[in-house]
């Protein structure tokens, strides 16, 4: 039996004040670009199901836009006539009773099945048990159903899990949640794992066959250089599954890290920034820059504006300034990376206590840097 799993496709996630050649946020549209590619592959291979653990949408009230071009996607696996099972992960999963689950919404297209009201469920396909955990807000309640997982000894079962299998594999996001160690050994009774929530594609060393198949888009530059794809996997009875995964074209994301700063002249920080450019292909790429122990006379030369001059061609630059004074002491928030916009406001809510003073000139600030940062300048 062959299984697509695929997992973490946030749609309806937009970044940037960036418009792209399709009318829409760039970073929006990346992620249905990227969606739509599993989706075509799913049409080509024609597993016997596909599964999705979570994070379908990046917000429990998606726009329409996320909301039309998912019912679009799911209709035509379910013209193809391939089930579909999915669970509701900790972004799409309501905080409030007051906020009806979005999942339901799928309910209303033939063979696909939602598992979203925040309990475990099951669902039968021929040889094939669909076990769904989907995520759960109160703790107690996630304790009371993981009580009534039980696989099927006469058939093949895979459980869905939207969690964090070892603090490892935590995100620092709210409402996540680490699977109980007490509980990991019944998982191995199970022929498959698929899990949700980390964005890298990853084994799990604390269980016999459980994976996470990864997000289909980065989401920041701790993904930089990670490939994006889905999993296949051939269930067979009595051996162990091994998925293999099958990378997709998502938008490149490049870290560069500058480290000692201070010891160096601004020329030679120029440099650094050139040769990566020769070296690395940035066009329409995302690229994160850090700038460690910088003095603020050189990050006063070496301004946002002048970085993408040097590097034109990239999508967008995030620019990270960890900085260090001239006697070498470290400026601010201990160890933590500032931006310059940041730091300005800083200076002028300390240079004048009297916020009636200080409000509209950070104010005044922060529309500047904006504009640079949006690119809006070049229309002023």
């Amino acid at each position: 039996m062959k299984i697509l799993h695929f997992s973490d496709t946030h749609l309806g996630y937009s970044e940037l004040d960036k418009i792209g050649s399709s009318g829409i946020n760039l970073r929006e549209q990346d992620f249905y670009d990227s969606f739509t590619q599993v989706i075509d592959e799913a049409l080509r291979i024609k597993p016997d199901v596909i599964i999705h653990s979570g994070d379908f949408f990046h917000r429990p009230s998606p726009a329409n836009r996320p909301m039309i071009f998912a019912l679009e996607q799911l209709i035509r696996i379910s013209e193809a006539g391939i089930p579909f099972v999915v669970i509701a992960g900790n972004h799409e999963t309501p905080k409030t009773v007051y906020t009806s689950p979005i999942l339901k919404a799928f309910r209303t297209i033939k063979g696909v099945y939602p598992i979203f009201s925040q309990y475990y469920e099951t669902v039968e396909l021929g040889d094939l048990v669909v076990h769904g955990l989907p995520h759960i807000n109160d703790d107690k309640v996630l304790r009371e159903e993981m009580d009534k997982i039980n696989p099927d000894e006469d058939k093949f079962n895979i459980m869905m899990l939207h969690t964090s299998i070892g603090k490892e594999y935590l995100m620092e996001e709210y409402g996540e949640q680490l699977y109980p160690k007490e509980r990991l050994e019944l998982l191995n009774k199970f022929d498959y794992v698929a899990l949700g929530h980390w964005h890298n594609f990853q084994k799990i060393s604390k269980l016999k066959n459980g994976w996470y198949s990864g997000s289909t888009e980065r989401m920041s530059d701790t993904e930089a250089g990670k490939e994006k794809g889905y999993c296949i996997l051939n269930l067979e009875k009595g051996k162990i599954c091994e998925p293999d995964f099958f990378p997709i074209k998502a938008r490149e994301w490049y870290r560069l890290d500058i480290k000692k700063c201070n010891e160096k002249e601004l020329e030679e920080l120029e440099l650094e920034l050139k040769e990566f450019v020769e070296k690395t292909d940035i066009k329409e790429a995302l690229l994160s820059i850090y700038f460690k122990d910088i003095k603020v006379s050189q990050s006063i030369q070496l301004t946002n504006r002048h970085i993408h001059e040097l590097m034109p061609d990239a999508a967008h630059i995030h620019v990270k300034r960890k900085f260090k004074d001239d006697y070498d002491n470290s400026i601010g928030m201990q160890q933590q990376t500032e931006s310059l916009d940041d730091l300005l406001t800083n200076f002028i809510a300390d240079e004048y206590p009297d916020e009636k003073i200080a409000k509209p000139l950070i104010e005044k600030a922060k529309l500047y840097f904006d504009l640079f940062e949006t690119g809006e300048y070049r229309n002023r």
